[in-house]
């Protein structure tokens, strides 16, 4: 195989698969994009979501997600506080392994817990989903951002199955993503446990009064308490895009 037979391939292998949208008979499914919003995905189910009272649901960390923060935070002090004791770190090579694991992975596991325990949370009260500390100011915030999305501008959901594949293991994380009535899309969770996104999807359906599209196997959800959407190409902010806060 030639550089330009090598060069297509990858062209092919980066092109999103084709995925007729007809099948759910919305144009609004029409419109939207099949493919993964957020490449990836956790091979383990990160987050449950909780019904707190009818106004408001909210994705708890789950316990593999925070052991999965802890690997990063704990364990390389553990190992550092060890291995100081004991000398091993004696020459300038082994202080390199040793910055390492004091700073760069409990960074990182710092980073993870804060994901964690960072409320991600779908309030009627207010208006608005928000994954933030800060919560949005009922109507006085008109925008929405990537951290305050305004729960009437959700038109639909949709589950999006991707296989993942890497060095040691594969296996298919599935998205689930917010719809806005432009097409535009907001990836919600995603992770490599079907049943419990279904779960989430037919509460959050529910919650909001719209519907689900499932690319796993090729059916619509529809709530009980469907509320109608404008099919327009008119974006859910006045800049068609999120802006970061």
């Amino acid at each position: 195989m030639g550089l330009q037979g090598f060069i297509e391939k990858i062209k092919e292998r980066l092109q999103p698969e084709l995925f007729d949208a007809s099948v759910f008979n919305d144009p609004l499914a029409d419109k939207t994009a099949w493919h993964p919003q957020a490449r990836g995905g956790a091979n383990f189910k990160t987050r449950t979501l909780k019904k707190v009272s009818s106004s408001e649901l909210h994705y708890k960390g789950s316990t593999a997600g925070l052991l999965f923060a802890l690997v990063f935070t704990v364990f390389p002090i553990i190992f550092i506080v060890i291995f100081f004791s004991s000398g091993f770190f004696s020459t300038e090579g082994d202080f390199k392994y040793a910055f390492l694991f004091v700073f760069i992975f409990p960074f990182i596991g710092f980073y993870l817990l804060y994901l964690h325990i960072r409320p991600v949370v779908l309030d009627k009260r207010s208006g608005y989903f928000y994954k933030s500390f800060k919560k949005p100011v009922n109507s006085l915030q008109r925008l929405t951002t990537k951290k305050h999305i305004k729960l009437d501008t959700i038109a639909a959901l949709q589950i999006i199955p991707e296989y993942v594949r890497s060095k040691n293991s594969s296996y298919t994380s599935y998205e689930l993503n917010f719809v806005f009535e432009d097409g535009q899309r907001y990836n919600l969770i995603d992770h490599a446990n079907y049943k419990a996104i279904k779960e989430d999807a037919t509460v959050i359906s529910e919650f909001l009064g719209v519907p689900y599209w499932d690319a796993t196997n090729l059916q619509t959800y529809v709530p009980n308490n469907r509320k109608k959407y404008v099919d327009t190409d008119a974006p859910y902010d006045s800049t068609k895009r999120y802006r970061d806060m």
